[in-house]
């Protein structure tokens, strides 16, 4: 065998290989996890906005008095 045909069959070896790592349809784990964490985050979400009031209260009272103390405790 030449060395020209060496170096092709190398060539198409190594073509062979990127394609199947490109076209390899081994995707499914992520959409699962995109969907799990897109569920976590609704999920998230909806707590917040039960609790938006609470929330918004707690955080108003607790930066006032933060930012209305002039020196530290």
């Amino acid at each position: 065998m030449t060395l020209e045909k060496k170096l092709y069959c190398k060539w198409v070896s190594a073509k062979l290989k990127l394609m199947s790592i490109l076209e390899d349809e081994e995707g499914d784990t992520n959409f699962i996890s995109i969907l799990v964490l897109l569920g976590i985050g609704l999920a998230l979400a909806g707590v917040f906005l039960g609790f938006k009031d609470q929330v918004l209260t707690w955080v108003k009272e607790n930066i006032g008095d933060f930012f209305s103390k002039k020196g530290g405790k």
